[in-house]
């Protein structure tokens, strides 16, 4: 016998309340820039590649995405 809980009528079994599909994301979309906190400098984002994963051509620092 399995111990699940049986589901209520109207409620999936996934109502998990979960924050989208990138962890940490702000959900801006393609465009936009990815900055800097150490030397305040700026470059445009990149489709496809998260902000966090960027280094700094300036410092070598890690980017975050500017809002």
């Amino acid at each position: 016998m399995t111990n699940q809980r049986p589901q209520t009528p109207g409620r999936g079994a996934g109502s998990g309340g979960g924050r989208g599909r990138q962890p940490g994301g702000f959900g801006l979309g393609p465009e936009g820039e990815c900055w800097c906190p150490r030397c305040n400098k700026k470059i445009p984002h990149k489709r496809g590649v998260p902000c966090y994963e960027e280094k700094c051509p300036e410092c070598g620092g890690p980017m975050t995405r500017a809002r």
